[in-house]
């Protein structure tokens, strides 16, 4: 994640702290004042999920959100996803809404289980894939795509330079 984030950003500081679940990410950033939440939605990124985890960050913390999941994002590069995948892999599985934050987790999810579950490398799996996909993942497809990754990243970028 931390390369993805710095071919996005450019050089810049960045201790990312992976967790197994929203709830641990939400205490490990009360923790540490100044700290970044980036964290899935989980499904739609509505006024109150924003204020009920930014209430529970503390004021000095900033959340940043996947809508609905990491794994949307992969939707911004298709043109990867086949590269990845190979000649099997069934781009029309995949949800057609452009506007990928808005795809239901559960779309994206099988969207990705069925474009790829012909493919030699398996159907898709995320503690196999999803590492060497975001290590391909065009940054700059994801920010042009998904408006809460370009809001991280420009936040990000102006932290960098301030």
């Amino acid at each position: 994640m931390s390369q993805f984030i710095r071919r996005g950003t450019g050089p810049i500081d960045l201790n990312i702290r992976p967790c197994k679940s929203g709830s641990d990410a939400i205490k490990q950033c009360e923790k540490d004042a100044g700290a970044l939440l980036l964290i899935d939605s989980e499904g739609a990124l509505t006024p109150q999920l924003v204020q009920s985890v930014t209430s529970q960050i503390g004021a000095a913390n900033h959340a940043f959100f996947m809508v609905q999941l990491m794994e949307a994002w992969f939707l911004a590069d298709r043109p990867m996803l086949e590269s990845y995948y190979g000649r099997r892999f069934s781009v029309r599985s995949l949800p057609a809404n452009p506007n990928i934050e808005d795809i239901p987790k559960p779309d994206v999810e099988r969207g990705l289980r069925n474009a790829t579950r012909r493919c030699g490398k398996g159907a898709y799996s995320k503690t196999t894939h999803a590492p060497d996909l975001l290590n391909q993942l065009d940054p700059n497809a994801v920010y042009n795509a998904c408006p809460n990754f370009a809001l991280l990243i420009d936040h990000l970028r102006e932290h960098a330079t301030a």
